[in-house]
Parts: structure tokens; C-alpha cells; sequence
């Protein structure tokens, strides 16, 4: 599946600074080979390890790496949220930083298909509704 549109891959992290440097290896060839623009925004949710040294590092090194770091653990969800507010894309994906998501599925399973939603522009403090795009 190659995306005509740019790409952002929200990953909420926590407590697994060992898997994250493989994860955005992993990921670097096949957002390559399948979305002209992209990034991946990986949301520190209040870790206790050393993960934010390895997202400063992952930045450094991978010019389409964003960090985020949260000042305590607000949860997976919250997490999210903050990175799909963050993203500059117009195609949004999330994953989990653990490594059990193959990072080069290019389809999706038989009889499930992707709800792509995109934000409208609003006046509101939430940031919009949302709407199938």
C-alpha cells in the first residue's frame, strides 16, 4: 500500500528504551518506500528508564524523528492524543513501541480495512470534530 499522502507515525513510549532505536530502524525503509513525506512522533509517557536520552539521540540522528516528553505518565491515550495533535502529516498511524507489530505489514488483514479521520479547523478548545477523510 504506498500512501499519496504525507505520513506521521504517532508511537507512545514507555519504560522500553531497548526496543526503541530497532523499531526506528525498522521503520525507516518502509516509510521510505512508501510515503513521499513523513515522520515518526515518539511521545515519552513519564518513563522511568533512560528513554528520553534515546528519543534526544533518535533525533539527532534521524532528521524525521520528533520527541515529545510528558512530565509524568498520563497513559497510553493521553500519550496518543498528544501525538496526533502533534502531527504535521495529513495520514496518521499509530504503534505500540514494543516491537510486536511488523513494522513492514504493507496490507491490512483480510476483512478489516483502515478508518482514516481527519481534524476539521475550529475555533474550539478540543481542536475540532473529527470526520472520515
Amino acid at each position: 500500500m504506498d500512501f499519496e499522502a504525507s505520513l506521521s507515525v504517532v508511537v507512545p513510549v514507555y519504560n522500553s528504551e531497548a526496543s526503541l532505536a530497532l523499531l526506528i530502524e525498522r521503520l525507516e525503509p518502509v516509510l521510505t518506500a512508501h510515503a513521499p513525506a513523513f515522520e515518526a512522533i515518539l511521545v515519552n509517557d513519564g518513563s522511568r528508564d533512560r528513554r528520553w536520552e534515546v528519543i534526544s539521540q533518535l533525533t539527532h540522528r534521524y532528521p524525521w524523528v520528533r520527541g515529545i516528553s510528558l512530565m509524568r505518565n498520563y497513559g497510553q491515550h493521553n500519550a496518543l492524543l498528544c501525538g496526533i495533535r502533534a502531527a504535521r502529516n495529513a495520514v496518521i498511524v499509530t504503534l505500540d513501541d514494543d516491537l510486536q507489530t511488523p513494522s513492514s505489514s504493507t496490507s491490512w488483514p483480510k476483512g478489516m480495512t483502515p478508518c482514516m479521520a481527519r481534524p476539521r479547523k475550529s475555533n474550539t478548545a478540543s481542536g475540532g470534530t473529527w470526520h472520515r477523510g
